[in-house]
């Protein structure tokens, strides 16, 4: 068994939205419902400064764009928000620790050791780490729970190692040559919303 990376946190409303979009955003659906909303909207404006034969149809694509883009927006904004306040368990603090062995995962209601064939994609960006799961679902891992960015690297390295075909990121928390990506600075703790 290798080395054990404990993390300890507790989430932020603004930090779950954030990580809900990142999720939503590297989905393939999403960007083809926002192509199509987009391009109806487009189509009921061209046909309404171009044509006045038939400008019920015009303003009904109009219509059809402006809902779709307006659930579009829904679906960014409010509703994480909206299930983070619904859900408890987003407001527990979480203690993770990760091996080779897989996740021991630990919250005031769940004490369970979960193995890495469950998760199949790893989405990063410069302020989390996403581990897809089943239909929809992602553990959130966010960079500011490291305490430093070796121990950030030693994550990064482990994610490689354990779901190696499932990266959907260049660049997973280290250069080629090993060295950090990145100067870590922690951020100060965040504020509690309650």
């Amino acid at each position: 068994m290798g080395e054990v990376i404990s993390l300890r946190f507790k989430y932020t409303q603004e930090e779950y939205a954030a990580a809900s979009r990142l999720y939503m955003m590297h989905s393939a659906g999403f960007w083809i419902r926002f192509a199509v909303s987009s391009f109806f909207f487009a189509i009921g404006l061209f046909l309404v400064s171009i044509w006045d034969l038939d400008i019920g149809i015009s303003f009904f694509l109009i219509f059809i764009g402006v809902a779709w883009l307006l659930i579009w927006f829904l679906q960014l904004f409010v509703v994480p928000r909206q299930a983070f306040r619904r859900e408890p368990k987003f407001r527990d603090e979480y203690l993770l620790q990760f091996s080779d062995d897989g996740i021991h995962f630990k919250t005031a209601q769940i004490d369970a050791l979960i193995q890495w064939s469950l998760y199949s994609k790893v989405i990063e960006n410069e302020r989390f780490y996403l581990m897809v799961y089943g239909q929809n679902m992602i553990s959130v891992i966010p960079k500011r729970a490291f305490s430093n960015s070796h121990e950030e690297a030693a994550f990064a390295k482990l994610l490689r190692r354990q779901l190696p075909t499932s990266l959907d990121s260049k660049r997973l928390g280290a250069s080629q040559t090993g060295e950090p990506a990145r100067t870590y600075v922690p951020p100060p703790e965040p504020p509690d919303w309650r």
